[in-house]
């Protein structure tokens, strides 16, 4: 039965044997929908109200409802909880999912929005904008918090479910109102609500997308500035900027009907990056010696698209913006290259050894490291030290962005077509060895975002691929 959202409880996926869910007589195909009295919505809920003790739990079997007794014990043997893995003190229930029912989707229309601008005709995931604080929580989403009810910043206090990742923009309700393309009182409600949850204690890690002409300047200061100094809560603030694809630029420059905030929208130039550089290297100079961190982060795609050095590590302090795009290229640099190294090293080895057995024997003559427009320099300066020290040619295989456009130059939002085009033109053999970057592939390892199968890929070309 599919988890469709409109039952209720969380489906069970599978069950350990011999734990004390089986012993209990809980098995898959089950929706648990309560721990002792608790209704269960997700698996923050799940993991709040588990107790290593005899509990009753509530399921629902085929429409059929069973109240089940399971001794938890002591066990802690498991992981985590939801999306096909086991908690900490789990019994040995795995959940089809993290969220038991429909997730809360974003009702704002922000102008730079990116999910509108994803090519039709994906996987449906690719369409979904998702406003939910729980994922947020489990899984570093960015919320607008401007949907927030009473009983959710009362769970959120109440579970302390924290850090939390919010999308702020601008701290000036009109301009985030602006933004968003929602009402200016709906854009005050999320801020209230980013009070509030700090006033609580909640740590939030706070996101600005730099849109020149609405946010920058004066307004990127001041957002900054309150972010740090009104809002007790927010740990960091992250600058990114705003992405485009060709599509919407042109329906943008086309369609005067769409309204001012439409209108003012390009693209991020060299002196926007600079600009933005320069002032978080104030700004970070001022928050550090009054309170011991940097707190504003600039995206390193400001550092690579204006050709400046890459801050050193400790720019990043805990590197709290990591997934925003924020210490990335610093962390590939420091980490990345020694970890691809001792990859291609391994790698190299255990063809040499099984070259019997192997399907590519030898070693391979030529290495091709994927990566798209952005990092460019980046990437030839590390294929060039990875060179040296293995005494094998590597180079980039740079791919242009056909799914999204030219426009969007992160190696994440390649497609598996845009690969396999770049492939064939570089004529890339059965002697030679391509690495692919994990951050091209759903969470499975199975798809790029254009539905594109890594088995279709080892299909289509003759040489060896690596995912990394």
């Amino acid at each position: 039965m599919p988890d469709s959202g409109r039952e209720k409880g969380g489906l069970v996926s599978s069950v350990t044997p011999g734990s004390p869910a089986e012993a209990a007589g809980i098995a898959p195909g089950d929706r648990i929908l309560s721990l002792d009295g608790h209704e269960l919505h997700d698996v923050i809920d799940y993991q709040f109200y588990l107790e290593p003790e005899r509990q009753s739990v509530v399921v629902d079997r085929g429409g059929r409802t069973l109240t089940l007794e399971m001794d938890s014990g002591d066990n802690d043997d498991e992981d985590i909880a939801g999306g096909g893995t086991a908690m900490s003190g789990d019994p040995g229930i795995y959940f089809a999912g993290t969220v038991f029912g429909p997730i809360r989707t974003c009702a704002n229309n922000c102008v730079f929005c990116f999910i509108e601008q994803v090519p039709g005709g994906l996987r449906q995931p690719l369409y979904v904008k998702d406003d939910d604080f729980r994922l947020s929580f489990l899984h570093g989403n960015f919320i607008t918090l401007n949907n927030l009810r009473e009983e959710d910043l009362e769970r959120i206090t109440g579970q302390r479910l924290r850090p939390l990742y919010v999308s702020v923009h601008a701290t000036d309700p009109e301009v985030r109102a602006r933004l968003m393309g929602c009402g200016k009182k709906t854009a005050a409600r999320g801020l209230e609500n980013l009070q509030r949850l700090g006033e609580a204690g909640i740590e939030i890690h706070a996101q600005i997308v730099l849109c020149p002409g609405l946010n920058d300047g004066s307004v990127l200061e001041r957002t900054v500035m309150d972010l740090a100094e009104e809002y007790a809560g927010v740990a960091s603030a992250g600058i990114v900027p705003v992405a485009f694809s060709e599509e919407f630029l042109r329906e943008t420059s086309a369609a005067g009907s769409k309204g001012n905030s439409m209108q003012a929208m390009r693209t991020v130039t060299t002196e926007d990056c600079l600009a933005v550089i320069d002032a978080v290297a104030a700004w970070q100079e001022r928050f550090r010696s009054s309170c011991g961190f940097g707190f504003a982060y600039a995206a390193d795609e400001f550092y690579l698209r204006a050709n400046r050095p890459l801050p050193p590590a400790e720019y990043y302090d805990d590197f709290a913006q990591y997934e925003n795009g924020i210490g990335i290229a610093r962390s590939f640099v420091d980490e990345g290259e020694d970890q691809l190294a001792r990859l291609l090293a391994g790698h190299i080895g255990n063809r040499t050894s099984d070259a019997a057995r192997s399907a590519h024997p030898g070693v391979p003559s030529r290495i091709y490291l994927l990566t798209g427009t952005l990092a460019v320099g980046l990437m030839y300066e590390a294929c060039a030290r990875l060179s040296n020290s293995l005494g094998l040619p590597v180079q980039p295989l740079v791919a242009e962005n056909h799914l999204f456009g030219q426009q969007v130059t992160v190696t994440g939002l390649l497609g598996g077509r845009d690969l396999l085009r770049t492939a064939a033109e570089a004529g890339l053999t059965r002697d030679d060895l391509l690495l692919v970057p994990a951050c091209t592939l759903d969470s499975a390892g199975e798809r790029f975002l254009d539905d594109l199968r890594l088995g279709e890929l080892h299909e289509a070309l003759e040489c060896e691929i690596e995912i990394f």
